[in-house]
């Protein structure tokens, strides 16, 4: 029980000391492009987490950092945010209702909270686990070599990184949310098994290349062969970004390039983003502008569009984050899968039960995704919510954590919610994958709204089993395959010689306070922006 980290007191005297913070994110929280303020609930909940934890490391004898960083410190978090969900009846308004029976939410045995053995149970796994969605900026050399006798486009991006917490950021902010940073913080700090990069949207060159972005297509294409040589083994895939509102010739030049070349499995879009010409968005029913675009991705073999809804970030128009054109788009264009990352939910909205009586335009969130599929009958059909920054927001609040898992697994189907962790901006997954081994779905939410209950099978299914069918990916090979690989033995060494659960050293990425987004964004303003 008495079990020290290795890394937590490896540091120079001098050197400040590691932060006792909690694992579940329960203060201001941004990846650089929203901001979210720690609310009055937030800061009840983390100064109580952090007393119950300090209160049981002491009982344990323990180095209450210690405590904090193991996987009886993550069980003491998730239990005393259940516990707290449960005694109330009520979460943020829309999200109401009692657990139901201790059934339900983070469920988490008594022991594991000073039991290292429980609680290494609860908290560990060994699921195929495909993130679809990760991202990360290329660093300067590789990219050079990509765009030789161009202005490095990431020296746009070094001035926002002021706010990225990172041992490099004097020296190389661009580490801080660079290739490096991403394989530490996604294959060595996590369980991952595969992760699908994904970009951002850009002006398109002449050339039909994204040549002043700070990672194109062929940039993402360069990380992948790099990362999965490094790995011995196919630890990642990568889309191809896809501005149909931009140039669309030049677009459709780009798709046939990198398809044909080298190879990606899906497209991404940002129907919000606006385009540099029209200066505004698209709809995904739009024939003049989705349906080529549609017919480009099936001519070229991949039928797999995942798509931006809900999140509002940087310069993007609000009106086109409605994902009431998905249902219209993929009823025309059945044999095309269409993910909706961050499953169309809203910033500050928390997730709960869906009225099918409400009228559409009172919908928020994650509901009117559930509102347009079945207003096309495409329940179990061709529409998918991702994961992405909706399990983060939501994971703090076990009641708005469950709707917002049954609703999606009811509606969608229960091969239809797909995982994703947008991280590197959030540092590791590994927080966000522990928290969803533990949860489940209480009987009265199940007797109530027709949620399923979360079996191991159907976890599976969520973690990576449904995507891996999204992605042509053979799971149980793929296992196998990485767990002989050179990053799973490097994970392996550095485990051993350090200890496990690193993470918990890296503080989320982001501006931390209010005043440093908005400066965040005067910048962006003044330099053009990106995306």
């Amino acid at each position: 029980m008495k079990k020290r980290f290795p890394w937590i007191h490896l540091g120079k005297k001098t050197a400040p000391e590691v932060p006792y913070d909690t694992p579940i994110p329960l203060g201001n929280l941004s990846n650089g492009e929203f901001f979210h303020e720690q609310t009055p609930r937030e800061r009840r909940l983390k100064k109580l987490v952090l007393e119950v934890c300090d209160e049981k490391a002491r009982h344990l004898g323990m180095d209450r950092r210690d405590f904090i960083a193991s996987t009886m410190g993550m069980a003491t978090t998730l239990s005393v945010l259940n516990m707290a969900a449960g005694c109330s009846s009520s979460s943020g308004g829309k999200a109401s209702g009692k657990l139901g029976k201790g059934d339900g939410g983070f469920v988490v045995p008594p022991d594991a909270t000073v039991d290292p053995g429980a609680a290494d149970a609860l908290i560990g796994g060994n699921e195929f686990i495909l993130d679809l969605q990760t991202h990360h900026i290329e660093d300067e050399q590789h990219w050079r070599v990509n765009h030789p006798g161009q202005t490095y486009a990431g020296e746009t991006l070094a001035p926002f990184l002021t706010f990225y917490n990172c041992p490099d950021l004097m020296t190389d902010p661009i580490k801080c949310v660079g290739p490096d940073k991403y394989v530490q913080a996604v294959f060595l700090g996590s369980d991952t098994t595969v992760a699908v990069l994904s970009g951002f949207p850009g002006r398109i060159c002449d050339d039909a290349t994204m040549c002043d972005h700070p990672i194109s297509n062929e940039d993402m294409v360069a990380s992948r062969d790099r990362i999965n040589k490094a790995a011995g083994s196919e630890r990642m895939v990568q889309h191809c970004q896809v501005d149909p509102n931009d140039k669309w010739p030049l677009q459709e030049q780009a798709m046939e390039k990198i398809s044909s070349m080298y190879g990606n499995r899906g497209w991404k879009v940002y129907p919000a983003w606006p385009g540099p010409d029209s200066g505004t968005g698209w709809w995904m029913d739009d024939p003049d502008i989705a349906f080529p675009f549609y017919e480009k991705t099936m001519a070229l073999g991949q039928p797999l569009v995942c798509s931006h809804k809900g999140v509002k970030i940087a310069n993007f128009l609000e009106e086109f984050l409605d994902p009431k054109d998905v249902g219209p788009a993929a009823k025309q264009y059945p044999k095309i899968s269409f993910v909706i990352y961050h499953s169309a939910v809203e910033l500050g909205n928390s997730e709960g039960p869906y009225d099918e009586n409400a009228p559409t335009s009172s919908l928020r969130g994650m509901d009117r995704l559930i509102r347009t599929v079945l207003d096309n009958g495409l329940a179990n059909k061709n529409v998918y919510a991702e994961m992405g920054t909706a399990w983060i927001t939501q994971m703090n609040d076990p009641i708005a954590a469950q709707h917002y898992v049954g609703k999606a697994l009811k509606y969608l189907g229960e091969d239809h919610l797909v995982w994703g962790s947008e991280c590197v901006w959030f540092n590791s997954p590994q927080p966000q994958i522990e928290a969803f081994r533990t949860l489940q779905i209480s009987q009265e939410f199940q007797d109530t709204y027709g949620y399923p209950a979360i079996t191991p099978a159907l976890r599976a299914k969520i973690f990576g089993l449904s995507g891996a069918k999204l992605y042509g990916i053979d799971p149980q090979a793929k296992r196998n395959a990485v767990d002989t690989s050179k990053l799973a033995m490097l994970k392996g060494d550095l485990d051993g010689e350090l200890g496990g659960r690193r993470w918990m050293f890296e503080p989320l990425g982001g501006p931390r306070t209010r005043r440093e987004f908005l400066n965040l964004w005067r910048l962006r303003k003044a330099q053009g922006g990106v995306g």
